[in-house]
């Protein structure tokens, strides 16, 4: 990932909790049918040297994967568009251009496969756990017909990729000075809720204005 120093982001708990609210990423591993991308929800351990996640056996990327290879997961969000007309700069010498603002992680390392079911049904109920704990009543894998779920158990398969580097780039305006950066996070909160003032959240808790 190219990340000019300004953007760099290299703290594995930022990187962590940044991967969480995000939630879902691509998992992209190379083998015989060359590149292949799958877009899946994902979790990563408290140390963050684990992400962990699965396919559906139909999709054949898990069986093209070259194990020998580092595979590589992908995480993106927020990100939102930014217009020249959020810059001040603009009115003073017209030397600016569109850009995106964004937040994106990148880990690699070495993809082990999983199939045994107890793993995977260990898998699906962290996962579920984790993003039904903010519910008021959250819904359990055991709400389900036990042989209901060990058929879907059985039909995926689980990945774990042990990380081996983990970095971040968080392009939010760092780069400009200080009175393009305030344009930028007023133009995007004015757009309302959404992504746009997600990054404007974003800026305002990560450059000092």
């Amino acid at each position: 990932m190219y990340v000019p120093e300004p953007f760099a982001e290299s703290d594995p708990t930022i990187l962590r909790d940044a991967v969480r609210r995000i939630g879902a990423g691509e998992l992209i591993t190379v083998g015989r049918n060359g590149p292949e991308a799958s877009f899946i929800p994902l979790l990563i351990s408290d140390d963050a040297e684990t992400v962990t996640g699965h396919l559906a056996r139909g999709n054949g990327q898990w069986a093209t994967a070259d194990l020998s290879v580092p595979a590589l997961v992908t995480w993106v969000g927020p990100y939102a568009y930014v217009s020249p007309s959020y810059y001040p700069s603009m009115q003073e010498h017209g030397k600016v251009v569109p850009t995106w603002n964004f937040i994106m992680v990148h880990a690699k390392g070495n993809l082990t496969l999983h199939h045994d079911d107890d793993w995977k049904r260990t898998h699906v109920e962290s996962l579920t756990s984790f993003h039904e704990r903010l519910f008021p009543e959250p819904w359990s894998v055991r709400d389900a017909p036990a042989d209901y779920i060990e058929r879907l158990v059985r039909n995926i398969v689980g990945m774990e990729v042990r990380v081996t580097s983990l970095e971040g780039k968080w392009k939010l305006s760092q780069n400009r000075p200080e009175s393009d950066i305030a344009g930028v996070i007023a133009g995007l909160s004015a757009q309302g809720q959404g992504a746009a003032a997600d990054v404007a959240r974003e800026m305002s808790q990560r450059v000092v204005v």
